[in-house]
């Protein structure tokens, strides 16, 4: 019976390997089915997993951010103390109709990325998902946004926001509660929070135990320095791209390896891209040696030796690997010529 196989496109992003949400057919015969169905849901299994590690990943980064500081990097504001894990804020709109439930620096705990829900007339949307923005001074207040809500219903080219003002107040219990303001177009909602963590010496006074666990032993007081506190922007590209890249390389492995054995690959073979890789080191290889070439040729030439560059069988072998991979039937057609 002739054998069919069915490639998807993207194959051809891993070569002979696997891409995450990818699966890839092969009937031989009706025995064969189940072991066809088999692959199939492993591969999706790994794709699950591999996205729910990536979105972990991601969720602490970004659910790190709730501090602010000046232009040298001393910590003014610390609204850590507000986030909830297990719980949300709960939020009375009164006359409005609206019920609101959000939470900060943190995700609902009902939700998966939804920092803010409202409720009215038995509809609800979401007005505010998590991402990489964190608490901003704007002049001398202290604001706190929200976007990439929901389309708004009545202006459906804009998404949804939410701004929460903190307010500095030492007379409230505790670290205060979220009010609800107003409202525009059922697409913006403006919150004040009444907060102790809003006044300027919040820090210093109030949370001098929580800037003894961040600062730590790290402040030189006898010149100054004040220590970087919370995740840089090239430490989230750099922990972003690692992920992407352990997700590709750890999936084509495996995908080679156990499901892909029909292709009979060995060793570094098994990696995604293995002939793509293998070429660019050999190009920059060849690139290198051929700087190196022409610079011992310029020192010869000034130095009154004469030099002259040849291409040598070592030269013509790496040309012979990264344009006709292992075929050397022109070089030898050449060299019995």
């Amino acid at each position: 019976m002739s054998t069919q196989h069915t490639t998807p496109v993207s194959d051809y992003v891993f070569g002979n390997g696997w891409m995450p949400g990818s699966t890839r057919r092969t009937v031989i015969k009706d025995s064969d089915t189940t072991w066809s169905m088999l692959r199939n849901d492993q591969s999706v299994s790994i794709s699950y997993a591999l996205s729910i590690a990536l979105f972990i990943t991601l969720l602490a980064i970004y659910g790190s951010k709730c501090t602010v500081k000046d232009s040298s990097g001393a910590l003014l504001y610390d609204l850590r103390p507000l986030k909830l894990q297990n719980d949300n804020y709960s939020i009375d709109g009164f006359d409005s109709g609206y019920r609101f439930e959000l939470n900060i620096c943190n995700v609902l705990s009902t939700e998966t990325n939804a920092v803010g829900r409202w409720f009215r007339d038995g509809n609800s949307g979401i007005f505010g998902r998590l991402g990489d923005t964190g608490p901003q001074l704007r002049g001398d207040k202290l604001l706190l946004e929200y976007t990439n809500g929901d389309a708004c219903s009545n202006v459906p080219q804009l998404n949804q926001t939410a701004i929460i003002s903190f307010v500095c107040d030492h007379s409230v219990n505790g670290n205060g509660r979220p009010a609800f303001i107003s409202d525009w177009a059922s697409c913006a909602f403006m919150f004040e929070w009444r907060t102790p963590l809003a006044c300027s010496d919040a820090v210093a006074a109030g949370n001098e135990q929580n800037m003894e666990t961040d600062v730590g032993d790290e402040a030189d007081d006898s010149n100054g320095d004040i220590p970087e506190e919370g995740t840089s922007r090239g430490a989230v590209i750099f922990v972003v791209v690692f992920v992407v890249g352990s997700i590709y390389m750890l999936g084509g492995f495996l995908y080679n390896r156990v499901l892909n054995t029909s292709s009979r690959l060995r060793g570094l073979e098994q990696l995604p891209n293995y002939r793509l890789w293998r070429g660019i080191f050999l190009a920059g290889k060849f690139l290198a040696m051929s700087v190196y070439n022409g610079v011992v040729y310029v020192i010869d030439t000034v130095s009154g030796r004469r030099g002259a560059i040849r291409i040598d069988d070592a030269d013509y072998h790496m040309r012979n690997e990264i344009f006709h991979s292992d075929d050397e039937q022109d070089y030898e057609a050449l060299r019995i010529r």
